[in-house]
């Protein structure tokens, strides 16, 4: 055992996340960072470049833009109430939306024989492997904050077209503690816009660029906001996979 898979094992990381998370995120300064943030006097947005092992960061890349049943999506959100939800052509006419963007209706649908490609398939897999099924990405996130993390969790793919964005929200949700982004888009410039927007309780704001095999992880609190910037590119991109995190339940 090396001295780097003694500490994770310490600090609750599992061996397995070297197979998923890079190197630079898994050391003891790493963690020592990510606590550090979590535990700041004012919540401010995570971001890490870098991420996800480069191959792995790839592959899902090229999975997500193979996925055939990315379909307009929009949304109403109101604080307080459920959100009113559009689809297909009721998406682009519906101007009182606070959110526009594609999304994949049907996660588990992908998983069905002959839907996607064998190899985007088992990326997908792994990557739920990782993020779900298993307890390696929330053990990662607990070895930091000290969270023990409800394993069913909500996710979302999303991709943006000119002008897709999300206006300010907060999805406050009863034992909802982060909001977590994967972006997977390679082709992403900064001139391309679409930042995270995050405005805490002190009135900061911060913006954060998706760019490639980068993380965010939200902390969902009373007094914070955050929002996604119109995205400008003239192609789709800024393709995301997006979870919520749960306090588990005691």
């Amino acid at each position: 055992m090396t001295k780097g898979e003694a500490f994770q094992q310490s600090a609750g990381v599992s061996p397995a996340a070297a197979r998923y998370i890079a190197p630079a995120h898994l050391t003891g300064a790493a963690l020592d960072a990510v606590s550090d943030w979590y535990r700041a006097e004012h919540a401010t947005p995570l971001h890490l470049t870098g991420f996800l092992v480069p191959e792995l960061a790839a592959r899902l890349a090229g999975a997500l833009r193979a996925v055939p049943t990315w379909a307009r999506h929009a949304s109403l959100i109101e604080r307080g109430q459920e959100p009113i939800e559009y689809w297909g052509e009721e998406a682009d006419t519906a101007t009182d939306a606070t959110a526009s963007q594609f999304r994949v209706p049907d996660i588990h649908a992908l998983f069905a024989d002959g839907v996607l490609r064998p190899e985007h398939r088992r990326t997908l897999e792994e990557f739920f492997v990782f993020t779900v099924l298993s307890d390696t990405f929330r053990d990662w996130l607990k070895a930091s904050t000290g969270l023990r993390l409800r394993k069913r969790t909500a996710m979302e793919l999303a991709a943006y077209r000119n002008s897709d964005g999300l206006a300010d929200h907060q999805d406050l949700m009863p034992g909802r503690v982060f909001a977590v982004n994967f972006y997977l888009d390679e082709e992403y410039r900064l001139e391309h816009g679409g930042r995270l927007g995050y405005r805490n309780g002190r009135g900061d704001e911060f913006r954060a660029a998706p760019h490639f095999n980068s993380l965010s992880v939200i902390p969902i609190r009373e007094d914070c906001w955050h929002w996604v910037e119109p995205f400008t590119s003239d192609r789709v991109g800024r393709y995301t996979i997006a979870m919520a995190q749960h306090l588990e339940e005691s």
